[in-house]
Parts: structure tokens; sequence; C-alpha cells
């Protein structure tokens, strides 16, 4: 990654669910956290702990959203469980390997989580939100 950036709301984020965009705005906020976090050269552990809680924010926002998925039946829900699994053992491998010998580089951290958070909410999640407006309407 050549130049850390910060992510900002856009209303293209926006997938029309207030609660729903207002978690995803947590999280952006708590990934920009890890930028500064890289920018001001901050030890190795206070990054784990922003990263940390990231993942329970995470954890919180995946099953309050797999909740909203479930209550209008949402036919491909099991694919979206899989997705949120894998980005929490994912993250959760980063980690706990900060701490080791050879930790992964933060920036590396930072590129995938941005990379994940904004094609889950732009393509993912925005599918969730198309099919129940469809549903429903």
């Amino acid at each position: 990654m050549d130049k850390l950036e910060k992510l900002k709301w856009t209303e293209e984020l926006s997938i029309g669910n207030p609660d729903i965009d207002n978690e995803h705005k947590r999280i952006i906020e708590i990934y920009n956290d890890l930028v500064d976090h890289i920018i001001e050269k901050r030890g190795r552990e206070a990054f784990a702990q922003i990263l940390s809680k990231m993942t329970d924010y995470s954890l919180t926002h995946f099953k309050k959203e797999e909740g909203y998925m479930e209550k209008f039946s949402y036919p491909h829900l099991k694919e979206h469980k899989n997705y949120h699994r894998h980005y929490i053992y994912k993250v959760s491998m980063y980690n706990v390997n900060l701490m080791s010998t050879a930790p992964p580089n933060p920036s590396e951290i930072v590129e995938f989580l941005k990379g994940w958070w904004v094609n889950h909410i732009l393509d993912i999640d925005k599918q969730y939100e198309k099919y129940k407006n469809q549903a429903y309407s």
C-alpha cells in the first residue's frame, strides 16, 4: 500500500437501512483509528487493541445483520454468514499473530480491512437490502 488513506462515509456506502448504516459508520471509525495508529507510529500492542475492538464490534454487527436477514428469509443468508465467519477468522488470526516473533505488517492488515469492508458494504450487503425491498414492496 503506497499511501494509507482513511475511509470516508459517503451515500454510496449507504445500503438504505439507517441502523445498519450507523453500524457501518462505526466500523469505518474504528478502521480510521487503525490508520491513525500507523501514521502516528504507535506500538504493536495498541494496534492489537484497536484491531480487537474492531473484531468485537464486527461480531456484534454481524449478529444483528444476520438476525435482520432472517426476518425476511434472505435466500443467501448461509453464504452471507460464511463471509462473516471467514472475516472473523482472518482478522482474529492477524490479531493473534501481531504478538508473534514474525508479526504481519499493520499496513497489510489495514489494506485487507479496507478492501473487505468496502466490497462487503457496496456489493454483499446491498444485495440483501435490494432483495428485501423487492420482496416486500
